[in-house]
């Protein structure tokens, strides 16, 4: 739902606020600085796909990565309940979604697997996964203006 949620705020605020440059990669950091900026730990092997930032009339700015994995969604969500835990997980399909603090009203970031071609946020990436991709990881973080 929250992706949902996420996925409707990205789709509606668009190109407003957008930031083409660190979409189009031209702001190219590496996996770990990334996963770092979204405080989750990072996984190897991944293909970014872009960045983007979307701001709503309520004064928030929601940062968000999409990252494609050949591993399939169940060893990934596998790998970060290992390091994660449970605390803010919600499966979904064979994926799943952590949103954290666990105990807040609104989560301050995200972290969510799914499988491709399942329907959320990256679709919008003019970088497509490679041919063998199975998941993407969607990380997202809102912050108050």
């Amino acid at each position: 739902m929250r992706l949902l949620i996420l996925f409707l705020i990205i789709s509606t605020v668009g190109a407003a606020g957008h930031d083409p440059r660190r979409a189009s990669g031209q702001h190219r950091k590496s996996h770990e600085s990334v996963f770092r900026f979204y405080q989750f730990p990072s996984h190897p092997n991944l293909t970014h796909l872009c960045q983007q930032r979307v701001y709503s009339g309520a004064g928030h700015a929601i940062t968000w990565d999409a990252f494609a994995s050949s591993a399939r969604p169940s060893r990934l969500v596998a790998y970060y309940r290992r390091k994660l835990g449970n605390a803010g997980f919600i499966r979904e399909g064979e994926g799943g979604r952590w949103s954290l603090p666990a105990d807040a009203p609104h989560p301050e970031r995200i972290l969510e697997v799914s499988g491709v071609g399942t329907d959320n946020p990256s679709s919008q990436c003019e970088k497509r996964p490679p041919a063998n991709s199975r998941a993407i990881i969607l990380l997202s973080r809102m912050v108050s203006r």
